[in-house]
This record gives C-alpha cells, structure tokens and sequence, in this order.
C-alpha cells in the first residue's frame, strides 16, 4: 500500500529562569545554559526542515525566531502548542504551592484529568489535551498541503514547544487516554527531542484499528508512530 510520508519533530525548550516554579504561561525566558542545551538539541535533528512552528512564550519563541533567521524557513507561531495555564499557581514555587494548599496539589498531582482538581483560575488538563490535538492537526495539515505540492522528498516540520505539550501528545498518539501517569510520572528533560512520523493512506478503510480518534474530518485519514523522546 503507498502511504504519503511527513515527520514531525517536537524539542522542548531548555532551562528556564525562576527555579522549580509551576512554569505554566508565564512568560520567562531562557538561562545562559538552557539556550546552550536548545542549540546542542538541534545538532541533533536532522535536515532540511520544511516548516518550523514554535509557541508563542519567550522560552521557546526566541530560540525559534533566531533558527527561522537561520534556516530562511519562515516561523509560524501556535497559540494552540503553549503550554497549560496553571492559574493562581503559575509562576509559584512549588514547595509555596504545596504549603498553602497540600491536599489541592496532591489530588491534582494524581489525577489533573478531574476537573474539579484544577487550579483556581487555571485550565483544566481535558480542555488543554484538547487544544493541543488542534494545534498537532493544523501541524499535520500543513505539512499535507506541502506535500501536495512537493517531490518525492519527505518533508519535515520542526515544533518548539513544552513538556505538557509532548505529554498530551504522546498520549493521543497512544491512545493512553485520560492516564495521570503522563503527568506525575513522566519525565520529560529540558531541550528534549520527540519525533512523529505522519502517514496518509491511499483511504480512510486502511487506517491501523489502534490510531486514536481524531479531532476533525479533515485528519480522518492520518496515522502516527511515535518516536520515544531522547535527550
């Protein structure tokens, strides 16, 4: 069966200023050291790169702007690809979290999928999950549209984005899920690399039985292998 071919390559920003903070959406930049880990990253990644996406916080922007200058590949910003908003929480150390509210932060730990355990002010896991496979599916059609007009090649989108990202990624992709293991037992290292090869069957009939359902129509016909992330 011939199968249109795409890679998605996800690497996660680097050490952040602030510490070991709930680093949700604020906004902090890079240490002098997670921007050296960012560029020993991408040594890593292989070339060309078709398209290059990032999120829109300094943590990841910056890095992806200055590569945009450096490839010529224009850079397209996702909303969607940002990391959760912990609420009242973002940006606190966690031991300050912890000590104020214990219980909130042990139920939350446990299980974030249960609405009822998200921080005040904050976005709850099932509608972070859920925008996230928006911006994967604005990824994988973008990359169809250039595979439409391209070679035989197989073009590659390169995402600069987070750890809670990847996590929800990889638990589509594997059909996890609501599992909170993701997220309390996972670990994810700053300026990690995860790869998503992306195929598109000659018809929706061929479609492996395990691909998770998707977010729209338009990807009803995309398949994934993950390729574990490495440091």
């Amino acid at each position: 069966m011939y199968m249109k071919q795409a890679r998605i390559v996800f690497l996660r920003h680097g050490e952040c200023e602030g510490g070991e903070i709930a680093r949700g959406q604020i906004d902090v930049p890079l240490t002098a050291l997670g921007r050296e880990q960012m560029q020993r990253a991408f040594t890593c990644v292989p070339q060309p790169i078709s398209q290059l996406f990032s999120s829109p916080l300094i943590r990841c922007h910056q890095f992806a702007q200055a590569l945009s200058q450096q490839l010529s590949v224009p850079l397209q910003v996702l909303p969607t690809l940002q990391e959760v908003n912990f609420g009242v929480w973002d940006g606190q150390a966690f031991d300050e979290i912890y000590h104020a509210s214990p219980s909130q932060f042990d139920a939350y730990w446990q299980d974030p999928w249960k609405v009822e355990n998200t921080p005040e002010k904050g976005e709850s896991v099932v509608d972070f999950a859920e925008r996230v496979q928006q911006g994967l599916m604005t990824v994988v059609d973008s990359l169809q549209q250039v595979l439409n007009e391209a070679d035989e090649s197989i073009p590659q989108a390169l995402v600069v984005t987070h750890g809670g990202v990847m996590r929800c990624i990889m638990g589509y992709v594997l059909n996890a899920g609501q599992c909170s293991g993701l997220f309390a037992n996972l670990a994810i290292p700053y300026a990690a690399i995860m790869a998503l090869d992306v195929y598109w069957p000659d018809g929706v009939d061929n479609i492996d039985s395990f691909q998770p359902e998707v977010v729209n129509n338009k990807a009803a016909n995309v398949s994934f292998t993950l390729h574990w992330p490495k440091a």
